[in-house]
């Protein structure tokens, strides 16, 4: 009996926590809602076999998916991309290039991550694609308080990375960052620090 007892609260409890994690994701994608552009400082690092990188960018984004890069650690240039041409401008040096963000690697990571890969809204659209879906609590991440959820991604569309851990703002429900593993190595690291929301951005102040 006591046995049984156990299984069916861990059942509840697994149960609970899944439901936390449902609610959470969701209070995400509605206060994505109320998002109309934003600012922030980019951290990303990246791991493809023996090979890292680390970069930090000046980081815009406008709905409904402008993107806007500058590099100010790990390297140099901008880049921003328009998701009604679906092509990227890069400038460095003065040049301006447009390019092609699926075939020109000098606008992608080592692994292969996409300008358009870089924003929240695709981290926010990749939740809706989680399976075996787990609510881990909450933590502190420089200061910042947010949830943890993680989940099984497809590693057909996520560059080989297999699991992701989320973390969500306590404050206002959007992502703070993300870490991806590929098996049991992590693989990506990404953090959207110093968040500043709807700054009034026209597309020109996105996409030079």
């Amino acid at each position: 009996i006591n046995n049984f007892l156990s299984f069916k609260i861990s059942i509840m409890l697994t149960l609970i926590l899944n439901l936390t994690a449902d609610e959470i994701l969701q209070e995400m994608s509605k206060s994505w809602e109320n998002v109309k552009d934003y600012y922030s400082t980019l951290y990303s690092w990246t791991k493809k076999d023996n090979e890292t990188e680390l970069k930090e960018y000046e980081h815009k984004f406008l709905k409904p998916g402008y993107v806007y890069l500058k590099v100010i650690k790990g390297g140099s240039g901008e880049a921003c991309y328009d998701p009604n041409t679906g092509k990227a401008k890069g400038r460095k040096f003065g040049i301006t290039l447009t390019l092609d963000p699926e075939k020109d690697k000098r606008i992608q990571s080592i692994r292969g991550d996409r300008i358009y890969d870089a924003g929240i809204l695709r981290a926010i659209e990749r939740t809706k694609t989680y399976k075996d879906i787990q609510f881990n609590g909450e933590k502190t991440i420089d200061n910042i308080k947010v949830f943890e959820i993680s989940a099984t991604i497809d590693p057909n569309k996520n560059y080989s990375a297999d699991r992701e851990i989320i973390y969500i703002r306590k404050d206002n429900y959007l992502p703070y960052g993300y870490i991806q593993y590929k098996g049991n190595v992590k693989v990506k690291e990404v953090y959207w620090k110093n968040l500043k929301l709807n700054n009034g951005y026209s597309v020109k102040d996105v996409c030079f």
